[in-house]
């Protein structure tokens, strides 16, 4: 029950990240925003997470996990809320970072959170983490754009996740146990053998080339694709909103992914998420502009991405270190993705430039992600931590 409740409050989380994007053109048009200036403020955030992520980890070992989780979800909804209030380009870029660096330290918080209360199904248990992240994915672009119409105001929707934020983060201090979140591999009397003592060992740097890779491809879509839809193909903000929500909700397979990284080969496992995911992002820019076919490969395209290589490179640079050190691998995954990640609306947005939409996406989206695939053949299985057979007979 805590650990749904610890959900739930990255599910909130969710939400406010994927309700600014379907709201974008409205803030273009009542700002004057570039495209260029509003793909920053697209992905703005993440580079807030990524520059925060590494420091979280290593206060996730000086500082309670309950702590971290609580404060991150303050400031991530305060800083929504302050976004309505904007007065131009230069603070609501600082309240964006600082969302980003509330996410951050939720996030990092509750994977460690994960790893050490369910140790010997890590993968699944994080697979968990990202099952949350689709559903607020799902309801957040769907219930934007309802309100959005509704009230003829994008400042609606971020008032009412803002507070929503604030709502659960009460829930978690009243209701969520240290004794939960503090959990560790020696109280659940189990212990796991091998990985890395130190962040710059062989496969953590290789997942960490996989992880900003699949930022720039991954984020370029969460960040543009909704205009994209909106401005290049027409689609309606309840058309691009599905769109975007669908591609959300194929993350509820995260658990599956989870249990296939926990039990495969990690250079085929990662290798053929990201083929799949480059195939879905190729068919997204290549096809027809029909509602259908774009619904159809957003689903397809969260599935092998959201649902199969964010899981994948969180999970492997967990088991990719010692235990001891599992903090640092939760940030360090964090940091990557999210540093990538914060300027891959910018980085999208020139190539849109020179390139037009369909070519930028086949280069960043689709080209990045079959890079990644083929970095994943240089990882070595041997060397990642692994729970003893005899203890999970």
């Amino acid at each position: 029950m805590m650990f749904g409740l610890l959900l739930l409050a990255y599910s909130v989380n969710a939400m406010d990240r994927m309700v600014f994007p379907v709201l974008l053109p409205e803030v273009r048009a009542e700002y004057g925003f570039s495209l260029d200036q509003s793909g920053l403020q697209s992905t703005i955030f993440a580079l807030g997470m990524g520059l925060t992520g590494i420091p979280a980890g290593i206060a996730l070992a000086r500082l309670s996990r309950k702590l971290l989780i609580v404060v991150g979800t303050v400031i991530f909804s305060v800083a929504t809320l302050l976004t309505v209030v904007s007065v131009g380009f230069v603070d609501m870029l600082a309240w964006r970072v600082l969302s980003g660096v509330g996410e951050a330290l939720q996030l990092a918080a509750i994977l460690t959170v994960a790893a050490g209360a369910f140790p010997r199904n890590r993968g699944l248990a994080i697979g968990a983490v990202n099952v949350a992240f689709a559903t607020g994915a799902v309801i957040g672009p769907v219930v934007a754009a309802e309100l959005l119409e509704r009230h003829g105001t994008w400042r609606s929707p971020m008032l009412v996740f803002g507070l929503a934020g604030l709502l659960v983060t009460v829930m978690v201090a009243v209701v969520v146990s240290r004794r939960f979140t503090e959990a560790s591999e020696q109280q659940n009397q189990t212990q796991s053998v091998g990985g890395s003592r130190s962040l710059l060992s062989w496969n953590p740097m290789v997942l960490a080339g996989i992880t900003v890779l699949f930022g720039l491809a991954d984020f370029a879509y969460i960040g543009l694709y909704a205009t994209y839809l909106r401005d290049e193909l027409g689609f309606t903000p309840g058309q691009a909103g599905l769109a975007v929500g669908l591609s959300g909700l194929a993350a509820f397979a995260s658990p599956l992914g989870g249990w296939l990284i926990d039990r495969l080969d990690p250079r085929f496992c990662l290798g053929s998420m990201n083929v799949l995911t480059a195939a879905a992002a190729a068919a997204l820019f290549l096809g027809p502009p029909n509602p259908a076919w774009h619904v159809t490969f957003s689903f397809l395209f969260g599935l092998f991405a959201s649902g199969g290589v964010y899981v994948a490179v969180a999970g492997l640079l967990v088991r990719s270190v010692d235990p001891a050190i599992a903090g640092q691998g939760s940030g360090m995954f964090i940091t990557c993705v999210y540093v990538a990640a914060g300027v891959s609306g910018y980085v999208f947005s020139h190539l849109v430039t020179g390139l037009g939409w369909v070519d930028a996406g086949l280069v960043q989206v689709a080209g990045f992600s079959l890079a990644g695939a083929l970095l994943a053949l240089l990882l070595r299985p041997a060397s990642f931590s692994a729970t003893p057979r005899s203890e999970t007979s």
